[in-house]
């Protein structure tokens, strides 16, 4: 009988390929589709464009609705994604609210020097702009008799809560204007009695201060009207925004968003933007009429494939909107050949800014600057434009046509990003409504790390309702994740002070180790968390369900914990804890280089270790008491804390005859 052998073989069998599990991919809500589409960048390098400030006054919490989600958004692409973002943003620092505003704020502080008492003629022009601001800016409500600028009491008995709606519903502003006038009728009566009880040079001199300042929004548009024209010292017009800026800035700070990569501002690019608007004349797109320069919108929609207003067809030729986007001065442009037109240019009135163009002096319009300044840098085409929901139309779409028109090209943009709107209460952000919310003054109630996580917890293109209930409910979730942090490291420092390197001695003296189904459920659940927050963010970056997931996965793990460190596999613990802190770094709520927590030292951070030798000694000590040990014993540990535990501590205690230890 013979036996076949077969030589070993001595080549490699064959390698099977895995099988491949179907991705997702990552998708935006793209406001020029109205869906989610899938991204698909240019390259590695994603160029973005986002819509600055216009910096005349102090940000709001409208202002971090926008920045705060686009940073968390960029910082999702940058530190989870991995691409390399080419973030550019501006500063809009030519615009018809900051000359009004630098114009008024001057002549008022012009004024409040010059007032050093307290006098009729003072008392009789607060008195005349009141009258004026009455008579122009209160809006009449159908029924109401009585004349608010000649018997301002009887108008105010009139205005019922039910007028007052209505009064709300045909100027937004209503309330606002009524308390500005109200203030300043107040500080008027008040006046006339100091002016009656003829109080000394001092106190008048106070008299009149407090009477302005009581009055100011009424006598800055009084002083406005009559001297606006003849403030012309360019350096008026740079202060105001220069200041405003620095404390946008500082704001953005303060709510830890990563600067620009690139800032630009619109003051340093005049002459490129007549350039640009001067290639979109040449384009056939533009025409000039006394000064001024017009995006002819009939000429550009359909012509050469180009549409007109892409993000919001719907509100093509919506007059209220169009005049809001040629801003306050732009009712005094004239020769626009259809309602639609917007300027690209204007001609410049005295007490405006005022450069020098083919078309004689003036300023840029809005909507260009934003135009040139994104071309300037990133060229004919960027991935991704981003600003708030309230910019898309006209703002937003009048940028898309003359960039278009000037570039003669199909898409000057592939992916349009808008952040949702902000209500407060339920109800929209207004200074009329009193629900007005400066930056700072919400960060005098929560801290930046609170208010990112209130946004993560509300997706980036929805309405967002700041409210106190819901703001509670974050620092409870930021309270769990805290409690969830110390409780890791105290479990990992125990295991570490214990000897027992997070493994099991068994009856025998043998040891095992600490990887059983507890771990093996928790490894799962924590494999799971991170399949679904992927999904999540690839889902046009949906914070609220990888929140969400976070959280369950935060619950389950404390579940897990709850035997302490005897039962805990040290090694798990840490990678369920890290990966929960590299999330939080990415979303910008845990500082970067912390491996677990939220970054800052907290007090039981650093007591931790001194707490620990506490409980040891207290342990040792309820246990010499249960076994009755001799007074010696008690000494002996004593002194092992003194000698050991307090010395690696960096703690010297030394014993002194008949004294205390010190």
């Amino acid at each position: 009988m013979s036996i076949e052998t077969t030589a070993p073989s001595r080549k490699q069998p064959t390698w099977h390929v895995p099988a491949q599990k179907n991705q997702p991919t990552l998708r935006f809500q793209n406001s020029l589709t109205k869906t989610k589409t899938e991204f698909i960048p240019s390259g590695r390098t994603v160029t973005w464009y986002n819509c600055g400030p216009t910096v005349y006054d102090a940000s709001h919490m409208g202002h971090a609705r926008t920045y705060l989600a686009m940073d968390i958004i960029r910082r999702v692409l940058e530190d989870y994604f991995h691409y390399q973002v080419l973030f550019v943003q501006n500063v809009t620092d030519i615009d018809d609210k900051i000359i009004l505003r630098a114009r008024q704020e001057y002549l008022f502080r012009q004024l409040q020097t010059s007032s050093d008492a307290l006098k009729e003629d003072l008392v009789a022009k607060v008195q005349e702009a009141w009258k004026e601001y009455a008579e122009k800016k209160i809006t009449r409500v159908e029924g109401i008799v009585a004349d608010p600028a000649n018997d301002w009491p009887a108008f105010i008995s009139a205005m019922t809560p039910e007028n007052i709606v209505k009064a709300l519903a045909l100027d937004e502003k209503y309330k606002m204007k009524q308390s500005a006038l109200q203030s300043s009728y107040d500080a008027i009566q008040k006046a006339t009695q100091v002016l009656k009880q003829k109080q000394d040079q001092e106190v008048s001199k106070a008299a009149a201060q407090e009477l302005l300042l009581a009055s100011q929004e009424i006598v800055s548009v009084y002083l406005d009207k009559r001297e606006g024209s003849k403030v012309n010292d360019p350096k008026i017009f740079r202060d105001l925004p220069a200041y405003w800026e620095d404390m946008f800035f500082k704001d953005m700070e303060a709510l830890n968003v990563r600067a620009p990569d690139i800032q630009t501002r619109v003051s340093e690019y005049v002459p490129e933007i007549i350039a640009y608007v001067e290639k979109i004349i040449a384009n056939g797109y533009a025409y000039a009429v006394d000064g001024s320069v017009y995006f002819d919108t009939t000429r550009y929609d359909g012509h050469k494939g180009h549409h007109y207003a892409k993000l919001e067809p719907w509100s093509k030729g919506d007059q209220a909107l169009i005049e809001d986007g040629e801003g306050s001065l732009g009712s005094q442009l004239k020769g626009k050949k259809g309602p639609s037109d917007f300027a690209l240019w204007k001609s410049s009135k005295p007490g405006e800014p005022e450069w020098d163009s083919p078309w004689g002096l003036g300023r840029p319009g809005w909507h260009i600057e934003c135009s040139v300044m994104a071309s300037a840098v990133l060229g004919e085409n960027m991935d991704i434009h981003s600003g708030g929901i309230d910019l898309a139309f006209p703002h937003h779409d009048n940028e898309i046509a003359q960039s278009e028109a000037y570039h003669e090209c199909a898409q000057w943009v592939n992916y349009f990003l808008h952040a949702g709107h902000l209500h407060v209460e339920g109800q929209k952000m207004s200074k009329s409504l009193k629900n007005f919310i400066t930056i700072q003054e919400a960060l005098q109630s929560f801290s930046a790390r609170q208010i990112r996580l209130f946004f993560l917890r509300h997706q980036w293109d929805a309405k967002m309702d700041f409210k106190q209930s819901s703001m509670q409910e974050t620092v409870h979730i930021e309270t769990t994740i805290g409690n969830f942090f110390d409780n890791v490291k105290a479990i990992l420092h125990r295991i570490r002070s214990d000897g027992t390197r997070g493994a099991d001695e068994q009856a025998g003296g043998s040891i095992t180790h600490r990887f059983r189904e507890n771990e093996k459920r928790l490894l799962e659940v924590l494999q799971q968390k991170q399949e679904a927050v992927h999904v999540a963010l690839c889902d046009s970056v949906n914070t609220p369900v990888a929140i969400e997931e976070i959280m369950t996965l935060i619950n389950e793990t404390n579940k897990y914990m709850a035997g302490g460190a005897k039962t805990s596999n040290p090694h798990l613990l840490s990678k369920v804890a890290k990966w929960i802190t590299s999330m939080m770094k990415i979303f910008g709520v845990v500082e970067n280089g912390t491996d677990i927590g939220f970054g800052t030292s907290s007090a039981t951070e650093t007591l931790m270790p001194y707490l620990h030798a506490l409980s040891t000694y207290r342990d040792q000590v309820r246990s010499l008491a249960r076994d009755q040990a001799p007074h010696k014993e008690f000494l002996t540990l004593c002194d092992h804390l003194r000698d050991t535990h307090m010395v690696d501590l960096g703690v010297a205690l030394d014993d002194q005859e008949g004294k205390p230890g010190g």
